[in-house]
């Protein structure tokens, strides 16, 4: 049972946590981590939409890091690449709308 209740957890706060568990114990998010996934989120226009991008570029660019050993891991080197990714899945969502 996680003592992290989802249901009243901000977007940003929920989205900080994937992050955190993902990169592992001891890394926390700088305030410009935080703020950079503010500015995800409006652009994704949801939590769900961006988690899921994050979900396809941070395991394998953490991973990529971890091989080249390096101990700390900014959201700023993958900006381009999730930026990317939310306009690209904007995009398809507003093409299949028109069908």
């Amino acid at each position: 049972m996680s003592i992290i209740n989802i249901k009243t957890m901000t977007s940003c706060n929920l989205v900080s946590q994937y992050v955190v568990e993902l990169f592992g114990a001891g890394h926390f998010l700088s305030r410009d981590d935080h703020a950079r996934i503010d500015q995800w989120l409006a652009l994704s226009g949801s939590a769900d939409e961006l988690l899921l991008v994050l979900d396809e570029v941070l395991p394998s660019r953490l991973q990529k890091s971890r091989e080249q050993g390096k101990k700390v891991f900014s959201l700023s080197s993958v900006k381009k690449s999730v930026e990317k990714r939310i306009q690209d899945r904007r995009a398809l969502v507003g093409s299949n709308s028109h069908g």
